[in-house]
Formats: C-alpha cells, structure tokens, sequence
C-alpha cells in the first residue's frame, strides 16, 4: 500500500513537471482567438470606440492556428505562413508570404501561458497590443 501511495506521487509530481515545463513553442501550438487589439495612440473614448467598430470583424471571427511550423487564419481571406519563437519566448515572427508586404511581421510577446497570449508589434508611430485565447 506504501508503495501504491509514493507511485501516486511521483507520477503526479512527473505529470505537473512535464505540463509546467513547456517550452513557448509548445505553448503555441493550437488554435488562439483573437480576443483584443489595443493601439497604444488611442487614448479618446471615441476613437476607441471607433477602433474597436473597425476589428469587430476579426475579434468576433478571427482564429489563429500554430502547427509545428505553420500558422494559418481564415479572416478576412485564408491564409497560411510559417512562424518561429525564440527560446526564451520573447520574440515571435511570423512570415505570410510574399503577397504580404509587412511579412514577416516581428511581435514582442508580453505574455505566453498555456491559454494566454498577449504581443506587441511596433509600427513606428504607435504599438498594436494583440491579445489571445487559447480555444480548448
């Protein structure tokens, strides 16, 4: 029975050291709804208001999906690229192709929990705050 118990244990203690010691690439990998978007010039209840009117489209609609090494969305048009994280899970790029004239787009990650993912992309004159749910 004493052995039953510390076989409880330890693979109890393995599982939750597995689950918690997931690199960001691995933290990715699914499908992510946008949940946000914040641009840091905004700061007038108005045109935050209108800004959010704009992306309500791709907050009620858009979902990324993180593969090994591709990303898809099907809003405003399906699309698919590849995508890298650093080790240390700070900087994310994403390349859509050659049709897109932005790729690849750098972001800052602020944020990267199992279900939570919040990045940066500086734009020069203003920073996009993109914020994600994990979809389970």
């Amino acid at each position: 029975m004493k052995q039953i118990k510390l076989l409880s244990v330890l693979v109890i203690f393995l599982t939750l050291t597995v689950a918690c010691n997931k690199t960001p690439h691995d933290k990715l990998i699914g499908k992510w709804d946008v949940s946000n978007i914040v641009n840091s010039t905004m700061t007038e209840q108005g045109d935050i208001d209108f800004f959010n009117e704009m992306n309500k489209e791709v907050l009620d609609k858009e979902v990324f999906t993180f593969t090994d090494d591709k990303i898809s969305k099907n809003f405003p048009e399906k699309s698919e690229g590849t995508w890298e994280i650093d080790e240390n899970g700070t900087v994310l790029s994403i390349d859509w192709g050659e049709n897109d004239t932005y790729s690849p787009h750098t972001f800052t990650v602020k944020k990267l929990t199992s279900d939570s993912l919040i990045v940066e992309e500086d734009f020069e004159e203003f920073l996009m705050t993109t914020f994600f749910s994990k979809i389970k």
